[in-house]
């Protein structure tokens, strides 16, 4: 094996480590949020994942964070129909936390359903996102799900 190899090699195995060493210096909460995830299962079969996304640059600052909840619809053949989240943004101080700035926005995968209602709102410290999502077949609403995605941030800044 010439150098050049091993040189690239030993990189390689170096950024491994140095990843791991980063995910395990990530406070637990953070590291749980980034892999979270909730299932809701409806009586048709289909179902609703929920996941959760830290912006990692907010979990290496102090006294701000923020954070995506995302909720992604399927039918009961698994195929995936929409996908609605809301961001946060929050700040804390050890003793005190607020929300700063709250937004929601949707992804549509299957033509057939639309989303009507799509609202951001946000008091002390919880954003809030309401909506309605509407699936359509030769123009009539045959299905409606209603959900709100809220992020509550505590004094400490974790985010849940």
């Amino acid at each position: 094996m010439n150098t050049t190899k091993r040189i690239n090699r030993a990189y390689g195995l170096l950024a491994m480590i140095m990843i791991g060493v980063f995910f395990l210096a990530l406070p637990g909460k953070a590291y749980a949020d980034l892999i979270n995830t909730d299932i809701e299962y409806f009586d048709d079969g289909s179902y609703g994942i929920t996941t959760y996304e830290n912006n990692l640059s907010s979990i290496l600052s102090v006294g701000t964070v923020s954070q995506t909840k995302n909720y992604t619809y399927y039918d009961s053949n698994n195929n995936k129909q929409w996908k609605i989240s809301l961001s946060g943004s929050f700040s804390y101080t050890g003793s005190s936390a607020s929300c700063t700035s709250a937004s929601v926005s949707y992804t549509i995968y299957n033509s057939n359903w639309k989303v009507t209602k799509a609202q951001a709102s946000k008091s002390g410290r919880t954003a809030t996102g309401e909506f309605t999502v509407k699936k359509y077949v030769l123009g009539v609403p045959i299905k409606t799900v209603n959900k709100t995605l809220t992020l509550t941030c505590s004094n400490s800044g974790n985010v849940t």
